[in-house]
């Protein structure tokens, strides 16, 4: 009888390419560098390095209660490396404690290190972190509310997120990967956003020269990665920037360069052709008026030199002002659903009727009990006003043009619900012949046949060259980088001699 060889399948990879873990069972238990042993529960997540684990202290009874994390990658992978060892030395809770004091801060979205050490199942040796267990993640709530947050709550996060960056550059680390994924709230109040997962962290810069580093360019998540970050400089001004293109998105729902993810120079240039002209980029960006606080914000980091300290309070002055303009304050509570009873924000288009000799007529359709009551209601004077001038509506923030306008309107019309309606007329041309006065409407201009331009192709042997070779007042000159692999998202794995480019960070090994 022949024997058949049954070949072990290889280990899957996580997003980024590093080796996932293999499960480990629910009740293993793990003892950290200080001798303190932890039980862990079920997987509650799975990353691209690692996996998750809810964990507890363990004392010889299992715990009814699993109010800690444990983070769990293989030995070979980095993130949980650098992780590791930015927590053992910048997250003690002491140090944090003594911050919060001298700052009279309530909270800090820091969370503390608990434990780390190695431990080995099934012949594979694992390194692990232990930290405080939170809720939600910001990016998860974004996404179940239509992709908005109201105003109010976009300020109360970012006030939480400064906090932190403030503590993080005090101990000389930026944390390069600031995004809704990686902001999770408290399971208590769910008041309070933490800033997790510095598998980027690094030291920022403080040299006058602006020297590149070719094997962090790019580093980052790139929708969000600084302009500094894409051509691997880590900079404190660069946290500031990442943060401020969350809260573009978390307004406005998306960001221009979020069609363009897999070409990372293409993202970059965008990025710096926004900064060279700060109101046409938020204009573009915002269907109506852009926030003034999103303009202050941004307008501030423009002004910012590479290696500049952030002026943490103005940063903070701008966001509390924008709260008092808005009636909130610091202490009232986050709400991350957008409530019917919640003002128009700036984003959202006014509500405006441009009729005859361009008045401005604000119409507020009244909430009705049905689709039906719905439909009789515009129908009797809005509807019926509709005529053949009219260029497109604007029902909310949906614009419906094109033939048979009313037929659109009213297909798009739901029950128990109040709308924002502009309507767009096209321009008259008024001639007056033999005393009396024609009224045409305007023809439509016919778009311009636009010429695309066909871009060079960079191939290996070519130097990609990173825009903005000019010096500027914030940032000097610089040379030509090789060109990198597009990714979606694009983070060095720092594996084998990558470790060396890390002396810097990391004297010393804490690893086994």
């Amino acid at each position: 009888m022949s024997k058949v060889l049954i070949k072990k399948a290889p280990r899957k990879k996580g997003a980024n390419g590093y080796k996932l873990p293999d499960p480990i069972p629910k009740g293993e238990i793990m003892t950290d560098l200080k001798k303190q042993r932890w039980i862990i529960s079920s997987s509650i997540g799975v990353g691209g390095f690692g996996e998750i684990y809810a964990a507890a202290s363990y004392k010889d009874k299992i715990p009814s209660e699993y109010p800690a994390v444990i983070k769990i990658e293989p030995h070979g992978n980095g993130p949980l490396f650098v992780e590791m060892h930015f927590y053992m030395r910048n997250a003690n809770p002491n140090d944090i404690s003594t911050w919060k004091k001298e700052k009279k801060l309530q909270y800090l979205g820091m969370p503390p290190f608990l434990g780390s050490g190695s431990h080995e199942y099934n012949n594979e040796k694992y390194r692990f972190i232990v930290m405080e267990r939170y809720g939600t993640d910001i990016w998860t709530l974004f996404l179940e509310n239509g992709r908005k947050f109201s105003e109010h709550t976009v300020y109360k996060v970012a006030w939480q997120i400064i906090n932190v960056l403030e503590y993080i550059h005090s101990r000389t680390y930026v944390h390069a990967d600031i995004k809704g994924a990686n902001l999770l709230l408290d399971l208590k109040t769910q008041n309070h956003v933490f800033l997790v997962d510095f598998g980027l962290a690094s030291h920022f810069t403080t040299k006058e020269e602006y020297k590149l580093d070719p094997k962090k360019a790019h580093n980052g998540t790139i929708e969000y990665t600084s302009r500094d970050a894409h051509m691997g400089v880590p900079t404190m001004r660069g946290d500031f920037e990442i943060l401020l293109y969350n809260m573009i998105q978390w307004l406005s729902s998306s960001l221009p360069w979020e069609k363009n993810l897999k070409d990372l120079s293409l993202v970059q240039q965008q990025k710096e052709k926004a900064f060279n002209n700060v109101q046409k980029f938020l204009n573009e960006c915002f269907i109506s008026e852009p926030p003034v606080p999103i303009c202050q914000f941004m307008s501030l980091i423009a002004s910012m030199k590479f290696n500049e300290i952030p002026n943490y309070n103005k940063f903070r002055d701008i966001i509390v002002k924008g709260l008092q303009k808005l009636n909130y304050t610091l202490n009232s509570k986050l709400e991350f659903s957008i409530k019917k009873t919640d003002k128009p924000s700036s984003m959202q288009r006014k509500s405006k009727v441009n009729i005859g000799e361009n008045k401005n007529v604000n119409r507020k359709l009244k909430s009705v009990s049905s689709i039906k009551n719905a439909k009789e209601t515009i129908n009797s004077t809005q509807i019926n006003s509709l005529d053949n001038s009219i260029d497109s509506i604007i029902l909310d923030e949906k614009c419906i043009s094109g033939k048979d306008i009313k037929k659109q309107l009213l297909a798009n019309i739901d029950g128990d619900a109040e709308y924002e309606v502009q309507i767009k007329k096209r321009k008259a041309r008024i001639n007056q012949r033999n005393g009396e006065t024609i009224i045409k409407p305007t023809a439509k201009r016919s778009r311009k046949k636009l010429t695309k331009r066909e871009d060079i192709s960079i191939t290996d042997s070519e130097p990609e060259v990173i825009p903005i070779t000019k010096g500027t007042r914030s940032r000097p000159g610089f040379r030509t980088l090789k060109n990198h692999k597009k990714n979606e998202t694009h983070k060095q794995i720092l594996n084998g001699s990558e470790y060396d480019s890390e002396k810097d960070i990391f004297e010393e090994s804490y690893d086994d």
